[in-house]
């Protein structure tokens, strides 16, 4: 595993787009690209809005190349980096509970309350 494999894994996570130009700056790789802070953050927007999953799931080839935690760190430190990570999110609408989450609030074990 290289700086550049790494690189270009975390290229993946923040874009879904494979890069050979990552040579292990992924910055350098994102900024050749036409990656900026704003197009990366509108790109996260656009996937999760469509119901998608960001950062990006990392191909199996790219990613067993590399160590989960060293992968993970790199990812969230770009994040970072960008001032894409640790975002508040907007809270959850309300909505009425359906069937399933009313049923597990009132199974309670047989003690309880007494």
């Amino acid at each position: 595993m290289s700086d550049a494999d790494l690189a270009a894994a975390v290229f993946w996570a923040l874009t879904g787009e494979r890069t050979d130009a990552a040579g292990g700056d992924v910055h350098a790789a994102l900024m050749d690209q036409g990656w900026d802070s704003v197009a990366v953050q509108s790109h996260a927007r656009a996937v999760i809005a469509a119901g998608g999953v960001w950062p990006h799931q990392v191909p199996d080839g790219l990613r067993l190349q590399l160590g989960s935690a060293r992968l993970f760190a790199a990812v969230q430190r770009a994040q970072t980096d960008l001032g894409l990570f640790g975002q508040p999110a907007e809270p959850a609408a309300a909505r009425p509970l359906n069937a399933d989450e009313r049923r597990l609030l009132q199974d309670v074990p047989p003690h309880h309350g007494s």
